[in-house]
């Protein structure tokens, strides 16, 4: 048992790495000045277990008809789940992939021009980069977290999202621990909207949520070693700029010391130690990107959100976890309509 140890680690750290890559960019920031750390008061080894969404009922589109370009950064499954979900509302459209290595950025865009496409769909960060730089027609992305990092949005680019509601996120948690009283999270600079979005999320719980903005890797183990004594929850989010493999590796190891209950974005984190993940749904997205497109074609982008919030939520459970900290996760109202998440 004990040689098997040094393995697991090893598949851990790779592990972890690998999932941030996939929703936010690559670049990680010599330390800085010390961070910012606030608090907002309020009042005082099985599978894991799936749950259907969480669903606030959002209106249907209509069909896509023009030509619609399709472009993933890669074939991971979190963009190639919403390439597949998007076929149910576009009814011309082609998928290019920038990592298959058949042509360079630059000519997948020129072929997209060639191809008459009114619209461009981009999946991921560099999808989206490379849209802003070369698409001659209006753009609406996807699956990217640092947004106001690498400024994305413009007159003509438009996103949805990557995280379901914290609203959602917070009931359901809540509902699972009643005794839950102090959560902290950690990002990267850029991400105000979605402290706010934390804020009152928790505050309607009655939680006080602590949160730090770090500028590298070890400031985020810094100040998440500080905050540890404070929480019994921790929010991680999937800001990589912040994180690095050695970092989430203490992080989990750290917080199963301290029994301290941690939520992901990534259900695959569940079998490294997460209490439980809080997912996006793969169909909320395609159908916020198609209500975004035919917003454009009905000369309305002006009117379009420069990041549209998603509706739905889906939930996995570590077992174990819920075991070790008494948790009720037959609490939660899987399937109900909860309050806006705008």
């Amino acid at each position: 048992m004990e040689k098997s140890e040094p393995l697991r680690g090893m598949i851990l750290r790779s592990a972890l790495i690998l999932l941030l890559l996939a929703v936010s960019g690559c670049a990680v920031k010599p330390p800085g000045p010390p961070p910012i750390v606030v608090t907002v008061p309020g009042p005082d080894p099985a599978p894991p277990v799936d749950a259907e969404p969480i669903i606030k009922p959002s209106p249907e589109p209509g069909p896509v008809a023009p030509h619609v370009a399709v472009v993933l950064s890669e074939s991971l499954p979190a963009y190639t789940n919403v390439s597949t979900a998007l076929a149910a509302y576009l009814e011309d459209y082609k998928v290019y992939d920038l990592a298959d290595g058949s042509r360079l950025p630059h000519e997948t865009f020129s072929a997209i021009e060639e191809s008459e496409a009114e619209l461009v769909i981009a999946i991921g960060l560099d999808a989206a980069k490379l849209a802003k730089s070369f698409a001659k027609v209006p753009v609406i992305f996807s699956q990217v977290f640092n947004v106001n990092e690498n400024d994305l949005v413009s007159d003509e680019i438009k996103g949805v999202a990557v995280l379901p509601p914290l609203e959602l996120q917070a009931d359901a948690w809540r509902g699972m621990d009643p005794n839950l009283r102090n959560i902290g999270a950690i990002l990267g600079a850029g991400h105000e909207e979605l402290i706010a979005e934390a804020e009152q999320a928790m505050k309607k719980q009655g939680i006080k949520f602590h949160y730090a903005v770090a500028q590298s890797d070890r400031e985020t183990l810094y100040v998440f070693n500080r905050m540890i004594r404070h929480i019994d929850g921790f929010l991680l989010f999937p800001d990589n700029r912040v994180l690095s493999r050695a970092v989430l590796t203490e992080i989990m190891k750290h917080a199963a010391r301290h029994r301290i209950q941690v939520a992901v974005f990534n259900e695959s984190l569940l079998e490294h130690g997460a209490t439980f993940s809080a997912s996006s749904v793969d169909t909320d997205i395609a159908r916020k990107i198609a209500i975004a497109l035919n917003q454009i074609l009905n000369g309305n982008i002006d009117d379009i959100a420069a990041l549209t919030p998603l509706s739905e939520i889906r939930f996995k459970t570590n077992p174990a976890m819920v075991q070790k900290f008494g948790l009720d996760a037959g609490g939660v109202e899987i399937g109900s309509s909860v309050a806006d998440a705008q």
